[in-house]
């Protein structure tokens, strides 16, 4: 457990960090595995076919996982003011909720997974790997949820480790599936899909039995599952915020696919590669948003305004580093990294894919204060500005999608979404300096 409401702010943020950092990329290396394997295994069209379908898939993913840390806020902020009996209710509150939204997503995704691939416009070479590779990780969405709910009720108080330690088993693992799936059992893209369903059931397995023993907080009796209707709800405004605020930003992208879609097989492929390397140079700015969503979230309980406001600055400031470093990354060795997922002969794959990593690195400091302050938020408690940011985010994407792409082909692909940070960081950034203010005048009434 750590406390984040004393000590060097920039050292408690980058201790924290560091963890769910090393988490997300070795989470992040579940995808790519699949993606080097079935790249240079199985070929172009297998990875299309996975390609196709990775917006629908991280639509479903980043509503789970949205909804998992946004009901674990309210632990952070028992847990900041020391109140244990209330850390024991949030949590029961946060598995009803976490089991009952994965059990309506999960009926809800398999109903519609062919028709928006359909509607997507997957190319029908492509289309039964598509949905078959589809249908598995839906169904494996009971253990994605499994593993953030306790990832993120671990991470609420101050332990970002733990995760991390179980993640990186569970990743390993995933390639060893892979290699076995593809290589040995001939099992196609479906293997690829069954590999991670698997490898995460072993991290989830590991987080139970490890907070059974460690954490007695976690630990719950009948009598804790009887929840004020208040407090649930705030609870579930909580995570509905925090997952729309993925998903819708995630639809965007899944109407971006759709215009990929029509470019073909070579352009599918590229932008799957592309945005692979592209979401793995992400995940620093994204591990210190999720630190400082637990720092907010302690320190409003704390009652510590001037320390948020700190923290904001050095998060800021850490990202401004990265961002300097990923844009040197991309115009000197982008091309060793993309050989790591697309065979290097693949001339016009990889082409694409440099058009791409290279135009998003230049605006990586906008999506850095995107990250930062949409988290922000969320740990103040305000979960309605992040989806209003999240759907004119969406609406961006989607605006820019059928009046740029038309005219300037994988280009305007390139620059959707970064035309949606630039407008929405500054926006956030505004709103969360205003809510601050608004609360710091709020306890001072109360003093």
């Amino acid at each position: 457990m750590k406390n984040m409401t004393e000590g060097n702010v920039t050292k408690l943020i980058i201790n924290f960090a560091i963890p769910v950092l090393l988490g997300n990329i070795f989470q992040q290396f579940y995808t790519m595995a699949d993606t080097m394997m079935v790249g240079k295994i199985l070929g172009v069209q297998a990875l299309a076919a996975m390609g196709a379908t990775s917006a629908l898939s991280n639509l479903m993913i980043g509503l789970i996982s949205g909804i998992a840390m946004g009901v674990t806020i309210l632990i952070a902020q028992y847990y900041g003011a020391k109140d244990e009996e209330g850390m024991k209710t949030s949590t029961a509150g946060c598995i009803l909720l976490c089991v009952g939204s994965t059990v309506l997503i999960v009926l809800v995704s398999m109903v519609l997974k062919s028709p928006l691939l359909t509607l997507l416009q997957t190319p029908q070479s492509i289309f039964m790997d598509a949905d078959n590779y589809l249908s598995v990780i839906f169904l494996g969405l009971f253990i994605t949820m499994a593993y953030n709910m306790m990832a993120s009720m671990m991470r609420s108080i101050g332990d970002s480790k733990t995760p991390l330690y179980f993640l990186i088993i569970a990743s390993l693992s995933n390639v060893a599936l892979d290699y076995i799936f593809l290589v040995y059992f001939h099992m196609g893209i479906l293997g690829a899909a069954y590999a991670t369903v698997l490898a995460q059931g072993l991290s989830v397995v590991l987080c139970f039995f490890y907070m059974r023993k460690k954490y007695p907080m976690f630990v719950l009796k009948k009598k804790d599952f009887h929840i004020e209707k208040e407090l649930l709800l705030h609870q579930l405004s909580m995570g509905i915020s925090m997952g729309l605020m993925n998903s819708i930003v995630s639809i965007g992208s899944v109407v971006l696919q759709s215009a990929v879609n029509q470019l073909g097989e070579i352009t599918i492929a590229a932008h799957t590669a592309a945005r692979k390397i592209v979401e793995m140079l992400m995940q620093p700015m994204i591990s210190i948003a999720i630190a400082n969503t637990t720092f907010v979230s302690q320190n409003l309980g704390a009652k510590q305004f001037t320390r948020i406001r700190t923290g904001q600055r050095k998060c800021v400031l850490l990202c401004t580093v990265w961002v300097v470093l990923v844009i040197v990354i991309s115009f000197t060795c982008i091309d060793a990294l993309l050989s790591l997922l697309v065979n290097a002969k693949e001339t016009q794959v990889m082409l694409l894919a440099k058009r791409y990593s290279r135009i998003s690195s230049l605006f990586y400091f906008v999506l850095a204060i995107l990250f930062i302050y949409r988290n922000g938020l969320q740990g103040l408690g305000n979960g309605r500005i992040p989806i209003l940011s999240s759907c004119i985010e969406m609406g961006v994407k989607v605006a820019a999608t059928f009046l740029l792409i038309p005219f300037t082909g994988y280009y305007g692909i390139c620059f959707v979404e970064p035309i949606a940070w630039t407008i929405m960081g500054p926006f956030l950034c505004y709103f969360f300096y205003h809510d601050l203010r608004k609360k710091e005048v709020q306890n001072l009434k109360t003093e």
